[in-house]
C-alpha cells in the first residue's frame, strides 16, 4: 500500500474519531427516592385473622356468622338469596333489597331495615316459630348472642364494612297501563282492540280518542301512591320507537286528587276491580297516518327526583314500548 494512501486513511479515521467524540453528551446520575407509605409502619403481624374485628360490625356478621353458618352448599352460596359469599354482595342483598319470598300476610317489604327489627325480613327469618316458613339457617343453629348481635347491627343503622348508614333508594313513578276509549269514557273502549296483549292498539280512524294512564309513585316502605301528586305531566308521541328527539311535548289533563277516574285495571279484561286515573290525553286519529306505528311517551315527576321521569323509555324492553302505541286503521 502506497504512503499517500495510508496518510488518507489516517486522515479519514481521525476524522470520523473526532466526530463521534463530538457527539457525547455529558450525563448526569441522579439517584431517585421513593415516597413514603403511610402504612409501611403498620405492622399487622404474620396472621391477618389477629387483626381484631367487632363481631356487632356488618364484618364481624359476615365473618363469624353468615359466611360459616349461611354460605354452604346448596343455600346460600350463590343458589339462593340473599348470597352471603361475600362481604359486600351479601350486605347489598339484605339492605333496603325487596323481599322475594315473603310471610302468608305480606308484611315485609324489605330484608332489612335500618333500625326496625320488626320490620325486617332477616330478624325474622332468624327467629320465627312459623313451622311451615322455617326459621334460618336451615341446617345449622344460631345462638340467642349471635341473634343479638344481628339485632344490635339493625338497630344500630345497619351501617355497611365502612361504618357508613344507608340511604333507602326512592323509586321513580311507574306506569301501570293505559286505556283508550272512543270519545270518551261513556264511548267504546278501544285498547283491547290488538293483535295480542303487547302489540300497538287498532284505533278507528278520523275519530276522537281519549287515552288514560295509570300513573302511580311508591312511599318508602313500596306502598302505592295514586298519581295526583306527580308533576311534570307530558306527553310525547313519534312515529319512530326510540327517536322522540324534536317532538313537541303536550300537557296531559290532570283531575283532582278527590275526583279521579275509576276505570279498569289494564291487563285485565272482565274484571270488575277499578283503580284511580288521574291522567289523560284527547287525540284525534285523522291527524295520523293510516297504518304507522304510532309511540307514546309519557313524562311525570315526583317530589324526590330532580327530572322527569320518562314512560317507556329507550332501555325499557320492547314489549313495553310496543304496548304504548297505537295504529290508525
Amino acid at each position: 500500500m502506497s504512503l499517500n494512501r495510508l496518510k488518507i486513511i489516517g486522515v479519514i479515521l481521525l476524522g470520523v474519531f473526532v466526530l463521534l467524540q463530538s457527539c457525547k453528551k455529558e450525563v448526569t446520575r441522579v439517584e431517585a427516592t421513593a415516597p413514603s407509605n403511610p402504612f409501611d409502619g403498620i405492622d399487622y403481624g404474620n396472621d391477618p385473622d389477629a387483626i381484631p374485628v367487632d363481631s356487632t360490625s356488618y364484618l364481624g356478621l359476615h365473618k363469624f356468622i353468615f359466611a360459616k353458618k349461611c354460605a354452604v352448599p346448596a343455600c346460600h352460596d350463590g343458589a339462593f338469596e340473599p348470597d352471603f359469599r361475600t362481604v359486600v354482595g351479601s350486605y347489598n342483598n339484605l339492605v333496603y333489597h325487596n323481599v322475594v319470598k315473603n310471610n302468608a300476610t305480606n308484611d315485609f317489604t324489605y330484608r332489612v331495615i335500618p333500625g326496625d327489627t320488626a320490620l325486617s325480613w332477616l330478624h325474622e327469618r332468624v327467629t320465627t316459630d312459623d313451622a311451615t316458613l322455617g326459621k334460618m339457617p336451615l341446617y345449622d343453629v344460631m345462638s340467642d348472642h349471635e341473634v343479638e348481635q344481628i339485632e344490635t347491627w339493625i338497630l344500630n343503622g345497619a351501617k355497611d364494612v365502612f361504618d357508613i348508614a344507608p340511604n333507602l333508594p326512592n323509586l321513580q313513578p311507574s306506569s301501570g297501563g293505559v286505556l283508550a276509549y272512543l270519545n270518551d269514557t261513556s264511548g267504546i273502549r278501544l285498547d283491547t282492540a290488538r293483535d295480542n296483549v303487547i302489540s300497538p292498539m287498532k284505533l278507528p280512524p278520523s275519530s276522537t280518542v281519549q287515552l288514560w294512564f295509570l300513573m302511580y309513585d311508591t312511599d318508602l316502605q313500596g306502598n302505592f301512591i295514586p298519581g295526583f301528586g306527580l308533576t311534570h305531566n307530558k306527553i310525547k308521541i313519534s312515529d319512530h320507537p326510540f327517536d322522540f328527539t324534536g317532538v313537541t311535548d303536550n300537557n296531559m289533563t290532570l283531575l283532582s286528587p278527590a275526583a279521579p277516574a275509576m276505570l279498569p285495571i289494564p291487563f285485565t279484561p272482565g274484571s270488575s276491580q277499578l283503580a284511580p286515573f288521574y291522567h289523560s290525553y284527547t287525540i284525534n286519529t285523522g291527524n295520523f297516518t293510516p297504518g304507522r306505528t304510532y309511540y307514546i311517551r309519557v313524562y311525570v315527576q315526583d317530589a324526590n327526583h330532580t327530572s322527569p321521569t320518562e314512560i317507556p323509555e329507550n332501555g325499557s324492553q320492547v314489549y313495553f314500548t310496543t304496548y304504548y302505541a297505537f295504529i290508525v286503521q
